[in-house]
């Protein structure tokens, strides 16, 4: 998924390519992009791709359709490293909307995924990742299998999946961490994998969309959305797990701009209230419902403390929002993305010129 960021795109792609994995198929989605990232994901495919390769470019309806069967027989005929899809959604629908296209593409293709491995486009892959994926869900009949989340050094390990469900509604109140995995172990059972790489069986899938009308919940947006789709799953009998030499390294929230912008305060405090109402048992329900108002306004207090203004109005804003049952795109969604990408700009200017002058 791309949203005004080709730089991480590209090198997203670069280490995708280098997978050992025999038979994949790479799909990027442009979710309504405002710089040049189209033309410069497609100059990237002209330049990068070799030998026998083919680059199959579509809108959101022909993705929507299965793509184009001419183009389809000759993406089938390529090598895996060779081949890539671009979808151009006209507007930025959100993770969620971007990722319901390019899963209903790969599902109704005139040869359709057995699985569908979502990945961010500020991640990159170890080339053993889709192949670890794939051994450990069909050694153990999971539906969902996730990843290993590493920072981007590769030190640092920011995720195993084994984060209890409840603690994401509670924090910092509750902060269950289930037991660790063994050292050595091939896989683990998880409550929620990181949805920046998860792999979804195709049947797992189909039998959500045909239950619930969408693989992700569109009216979420973005953040939160995973722990809605595993409660689901869950209720239909899947097993959901993470590969331990599954192997991803991220570069944490740079696609929407980083952990402290407004953007990600508000879609993760008002989806917070609306995925809870929806996984929470009754009585948790309940009472996220009464504890979850003082610990925004703790929130925002701390952000207000920390000057950090336009990140505490958006908490306020999302908490607001969650209780009157508003979702889709955040009304100052583009204002706050635009001040982001000029912040994001100004602090790489000045990281590759100290003094914000060229030498």
């Amino acid at each position: 998924m791309n949203w005004n960021g080709w730089q991480d795109t590209l090198q997203c792609l670069q280490s995708v390519r280098r997978l050992d994995y025999p038979n994949y198929l790479t799909v990027v989605v442009d979710n309504g992009s405002w710089n040049e990232s189209v033309e410069r994901i497609r100059a990237w495919a002209h330049e990068s791709l070799a030998g026998q390769a083919v680059f199959a470019e579509y809108s959101r309806r022909e993705a929507l359709a299965g793509g184009d069967p001419n183009l389809e027989s000759l993406l089938d005929g390529a090598g895996s490293p060779n081949r890539l899809v671009l979808i151009r959604n006209q507007e930025n629908v959100g993770f969620t909307g971007g990722n319901n296209v390019s899963i209903h593409y790969a599902l109704h293709r005139p040869r359709p995924a057995d699985y569908t491995f979502l990945l961010n486009n500020d991640a990159s892959v170890h080339p053993k990742c889709l192949g670890s994926l794939v051994a450990v869900a069909r050694k153990t009949g999971a539906g969902v299998t996730g990843a290993v989340m590493f920072d981007e050094s590769g030190q640092h390990p920011i995720f195993n999946g084994r984060i209890a469900m409840i603690g994401q509604f509670f924090y910092p109140i509750v902060n269950w961490h289930l037991p660790p995995p063994a050292r050595d172990a091939e896989s683990w059972d998880s409550q929620c994998v990181h949805g920046g790489a998860k792999m979804i069986r195709s049947d797992v899938l189909e039998r959500i969309h045909s239950r619930f009308g969408e693989y992700l919940r569109a009216e979420l947006f973005m953040y939160m959305e995973g722990a809605e789709f595993h409660h689901y799953a869950a209720l239909l009998g899947y097993r959901s797990v993470v590969a331990g030499n599954a192997l991803v390294y991220h570069k944490n929230a740079r696609s929407s701009g980083g952990t402290e912008n407004a953007l990600a305060y508000y879609y993760t405090e008002r989806n917070r209230i609306l995925v809870g109402r929806v996984v929470l048992p009754l009585w948790w329900r309940s009472l996220f419902l009464i504890v979850n108002i003082p610990l925004g306004c703790l929130r925002i207090l701390k952000n207000l403390i920390r000057r950090r203004n336009r990140a505490a109005l958006a908490i306020l804003k999302g908490v607001f929002d969650g209780y009157l049952g508003v979702g889709g795109k955040w009304e100052f969604h583009d204002r706050e993305a635009a001040h982001s990408l000029s912040q994001s700009t100004s602090r790489n200017t000045q990281r590759e010129y100290p003094g914000g002058q060229k030498e």
